[in-house]
């Protein structure tokens, strides 16, 4: 499958869903507020958010590695995540996003292509030293920024998107998260892409109210402060990880020993 056929099929739609493997996605509410014409976008993973097969158009994005020549999971989470379609795939997209280069690494000369997926989205080739140096892209931002791009007249919906631990699924400390929800923010400031959770309740919009309360102050400097504010919060919190980190290390080293154990005595 080649680019301009991809392009085709999304062309189709009047809105693009990108689903996270987030347990704050209420997908029968995604369904139900989105136009008919969706197309949905799910990632290796998505068994967290669907509990029964999905019956929609969908594409599937799954991680790779090794250049393209594995899945980032296991055959079987392959499978079990191909299963949870009950309609043909409009495609299947393998993703390539290694850590981000240095500023000033010369661009990749030509994508990478798997022989794995139908497609390969070389994030590297395309966007070159974009994201953060020695950070790993998400695959989720990876593929929105891919879609800006080769669907620019849709829709384009954010579902789950929150870049924010939750109590049953881990962050990935090799992501830079909040480079990443600067970006998409700056897309929502454009008009291209919507954060679903936001378009179907009222945005807290803080900065916006602060804003209309001080009309003598411009957006710069509002914004300026509330950098600095963010920073002495971000500061204290690392602090409290910090002593957290601490006192759970008995209890990490107790997990690792047994993850060990597991991988040793589940290979035979």
């Amino acid at each position: 499958m080649e680019a301009k056929d991809v392009e085709a099929i999304l062309s189709e739609y009047e809105a693009l869903a990108l689903i996270a493997n987030s347990e704050g996605v209420d997908i029968g509410a995604v369904m139900r507020a989105l136009p008919e014409r969706t197309l949905f976008v799910f990632f290796n993973g998505c068994a967290k958010v669907l509990a029964r097969p999905f019956e929609k158009d969908a594409i599937l994005c799954q991680r790779l590695i090794s250049g393209g020549t594995r899945f980032l999971t296991s055959q079987k989470h392959v499978d079990r995540a191909r299963a949870l379609f009950s309609r043909p795939l409009k495609a299947e997209i393998g993703v390539l996003a290694e850590r981000g280069a240095l500023e000033g690494t010369p661009r990749m000369a030509a994508p990478r292509r798997s022989a794995l997926v139908q497609h390969t989205l070389d994030f590297d080739h395309e966007f070159g030293s974009l994201y953060t140096a020695r950070r790993m892209p998400t695959t989720g931002f990876a593929v929105a920024l891919w879609l800006l791009e080769k669907a620019p007249h849709s829709k384009v919906f954010l579902c789950g998107f929150t870049g924010a631990a939750g109590s049953r699924f881990d962050i990935i400390v090799e992501h830079d998260w909040t480079f990443e929800q600067i970006m998409l923010r700056c897309f929502v400031k454009r008009g291209r892409i919507q954060f679903f959770e936001e378009s179907v309740s009222e945005p807290a919009g803080a900065l916006e109210r602060v804003c209309a309360h001080f009309p003598d102050l411009s957006e710069a400097t509002i914004a300026l402060i509330a950098s600095n504010v963010l920073a002495n919060r971000h500061t204290a919190v690392e602090r409290q990880v910090a002593k957290l980190w601490a006192t759970t290390k008995l209890q990490r080293r107790i997990r690792s020993f047994f993850k060990r154990i597991r991988l040793r005595y589940g290979e035979r």
